[in-house]
């Protein structure tokens, strides 16, 4: 026989008989799968409902190859997007030689517990992906998202110990709060690093010992987790302190307290008076309710997180982002699946020829949306810098080829004291000044608009000035200003940068070009939504702060247009074909509410007021002293009565001093004992202290019962003050310019 003959196509008809299936039921989409002896899919096929009989299907399946007949496996099961998944479906497998045949037609019969399985209902995933930048969100509008389905089989395989310790983790809670709200902190904690996601990824990495260096990571967070340490020790004794506080209750109170909900709807009692294994199906039962404690308490977080491994994850869909950063598919789900979907999600960009994954939060269990219902949209915050945006501009509610000058990063000139003084306004003290109170510093973004025709009415170039207030002592602000945009090269997209000015024009200088409209132009950072960079300070790495590049004060911005040959354009001569808009307030569903009667200067300028000041605040702990009487450096004060002896503490916290203008926001002076950090006394304030100020408290008051800590009678303490200045940037405050105290003292009975 030649090589020829022995590859020559081969077909196979075979019927399928779904018992019991209704004649109101559908014919499920289902398909025959040929397999040879190594495994190896070499043929698939529908199996189509024959019309003359009910219950029956048929499907002819074509290969080619050499395998004996003898040797080949028949699959059938429902239709799926990857092959990799077939292995997750039921199936009905048979060897060929088993199954009968007449004249020459193969039939297998399919019980109704197995093929009901493959009938499948729609499941709606819909949701918006956007990029958060400087406090703002803007859609993603380029790549796919990826969808899973994840299983918790992790807290199946955690070894019992873990599962004691996470529940005396959350006794300890309960007994003894945070001294903070962890939702204040960011959404994502710093605790949570790249390590986290080796330990428990997909694939996973090798896991370490239980308990493995989490006494060493604690000691690595952020202040503000200072008194995580004290927590892990603490587990140790979580249950004889629950004994001891339920021994002082009455038996209603105890009752009470312990059908208190303290997750969701799960009552303290069945934390309390669970075995080991009725806590690990509550924790299953419930992850979503617990997943609070779970992943935002470092130290309960690092007791299981190390040990799951055993989670799965199924990729069951991807959707593709419209221009409006939305996305939806529907996934075809088994009738035999009894449970909600429990979704996470990844989200891929390819740009310059290179994929890369712009979101994916991790840890997978804590980002999963437990239990998601169908059609219920989720919102994927993107806060990687490189994804790539469409920033979509909104439109003026009037009519009118425009330039509109937007404001100072995120701030409005509407935000913004008398930003814009029109004919006939009256000047006032505060104008210049964000919400009439808050002064400009660092490195300032002027955002604009302009309409898609003003290039078609000789309007080319745009030009920003700064000068003292009062004073035409104009200096052009001409820091270079680069956009980017995309452009589509076969399938991919590929980022183009392209510098906006500042160019000098028939001797013109430091004029900017107005882009151009045909372009998608895209927003990957600050200074692609900037047309005009303001640096009233600069960063010196060496001392370690801002230097100020003009003096502290009011100024006035003017905006000028030229045409092509580098000539000014004035928008009130007869003729001009366009306008300044100025907005009135923010965007509402995507349109700006306008004044299309700025007040232009002789010339067609418009003018803007602003107040910079790159001063820094000043905290200062003059003195801590028992009684007004300062103690020497190391501050070891010896009290006599603990009711009648005080310490007093001496500080300034200020902004400047007068006569010039205060932008103090306010200064928080605290006083935190122990190793705990445990907050015992606090004093905010916005009130500028420019004279020494002092504030006593009484030593009983400082050594007092907070909690489960004290009464002392000793104790170590440190003075922390801090203040916050006004001054901002245009997106946020400026931290560089809040300024810290830290002083120490312990007080003792001689």
């Amino acid at each position: 026989m030649t090589e020829e003959h022995r590859e020559k196509e081969r077909s196979l008809r075979i019927n399928v008989e779904l018992h019991d299936l209704e004649p109101q039921q559908e014919w499920p989409e289902i398909i025959v799968y040929l397999f040879n002896r190594t495994g190896r899919l070499i043929a698939e096929a529908p199996i189509r409902a024959d019309p003359d009989k009910q219950g029956s299907g048929v499907a002819t399946v074509t290969y080619k190859g050499k395998e004996d007949e003898e040797s080949l496996t028949v699959k059938v099961g429902p239709k799926v997007e990857e092959l990799k998944l077939l292995a997750q479906q039921r199936l009905c497998t048979h060897r060929l030689r088993e199954l009968p045949r007449k004249r020459n037609i193969l039939t297998i019969n399919i019980a109704k517990l197995v093929w009901i399985c493959w009938i499948k209902f729609p499941y709606h995933v819909t949701g918006t992906v956007e990029k958060q930048t400087d406090g703002q969100k803007n859609p993603v509008c380029l790549g796919e998202v990826d969808i899973y389905d994840v299983d918790l089989y992790c807290f199946l395989k955690l070894p019992d110990l873990v599962i004691e310790r996470i529940r005396d983790g959350i006794i300890d809670l309960v007994l003894d709060p945070p001294p903070f709200d962890i939702p204040g902190l960011k959404e994502l904690p710093a605790w949570w690093d790249d390590e986290d996601d080796g330990w428990c990824g997909t694939p996973p990495g090798p896991h370490p010992p239980i308990g493995s260096n989490i006494l060493a990571k604690v000691a690595q967070l952020p202040r503000e987790w200072s008194f995580a340490t004290n927590r892990v020790a603490a587990l140790d004794t979580a249950r004889t302190r629950l004994d001891q506080h339920l021994s002082t209750m009455s038996i209603t109170k105890k009752q009470s307290w312990l059908n208190s909900e303290t997750a969701g709807d799960v009552k303290l009692s069945e934390i309390v008076y669970s075995n080991t294994q009725q806590f690990r199906t509550l924790l299953i039962e419930k992850f979503h309710v617990f997943r609070y404690w779970l992943c935002w308490y470092p130290w309960i977080h690092w007791l299981w997180w190390q040990w799951c491994r055993f989670y799965g994850m199924q990729k069951i869909g991807t959707a593709v982002l419209q221009p409006d950063g939305s996305f939806s598919t529907i996934i075809w789900i088994s009738v035999c699946d009894h449970d909600k979907p429990d979704l996470w999600f990844r989200v891929r960009q390819k740009v310059d020829g290179t994929e890369r994954v712009i979101y994916a939060r991790y840890p997978v269990l804590c980002h999963t949306y437990w239990n998601h219902p169908g059609g219920k949209p989720v919102n994927l915050l993107v806060t990687d810098q490189n994804a790539v945006i469409c920033e979509k501009d909104g439109q003026p509610d009037k009519q009118g080829v425009y330039v509109m000058p937007l404001g100072i990063g995120n701030d409005g000139w509407y935000d913004i004291e008398q930003a814009h003084l029109k004919s006939g306004d009256i000047p006032n003290a505060n104008r210049g000044l964000y919400n009439a109170s808050d002064p400009y510093g660092t490195t300032l973004h002027f955002r604009m608009q302009f309409h898609d025709d003003l290039q078609s009415k000789g309007v080319h170039y745009y030009r920003w000035s700064y000068a003292p207030a009062g004073t035409s002592n104009w200096t052009f602000i001409s820091a270079p200003v680069t956009h980017r945009y995309l452009t589509r090269i076969g399938t991919d997209f590929f980022i183009v940068p392209e510098e906006l000015g500042p160019f000098a024009v028939n001797g013109t200088a430091s004029l900017f070009k107005v882009p151009d409209p045909g372009k998608d132009w895209i927003a990957l950072s600050r200074n692609d939504r900037a047309f005009a960079i303001w640096r009233t300070a600069l960063w010196d790495s060496d001392l370690n702060r801002y230097l100020p590049q003009v003096a502290d004060g009011r100024y006035t911005l003017r905006l000028e247009m030229f045409d092509a040959a580098g000539n000014n354009l004035d928008p009130t001569t007869a003729g001009s074909q366009w306008k300044f808009f100025l907005p009135t307030a923010g965007a509402s569903g995507g349109v700006w509410p306008v004044d299309t009667d700025p007040n232009v200067q002789p010339g067609g300028s418009v003018y803007f007021n602003i107040w910079v000041d790159n001063t820094d605040t000043v905290a200062d702990i003059q003195s801590v002293g028992l009684g007004g009487t300062p103690t020497g450096e190391c501050q070891f004060i010896e009290y006599s009565d603990a009711k009648k002896d005080t310490v007093s503490i001496t500080y300034v916290a200020y902004h400047q001093q007068p006569p010039a203008r205060d932008f103090l926001a306010h200064y928080n002076l605290s006083i935190k004992r122990g190793i705990s950090g445990t907050t015992v006394a606090a004093y905010p304030s916005a009130i500028p202290a420019h004279s020494p100020a002092t504030l006593t408290f009484a030593a009983d008051y400082l050594l007092r019962k907070i909690g489960a800590k004290g009464p002392y009678s000793r104790c170590t303490f440190a003075v922390e003050l801090h203040t916050w200045p006004r001054t901002r940037n245009g997106y946020s405050r400026i931290r560089q310019y809040e300024d810290h105290d830290t002083s120490a003292f312990a007080l003792m009975k001689p």
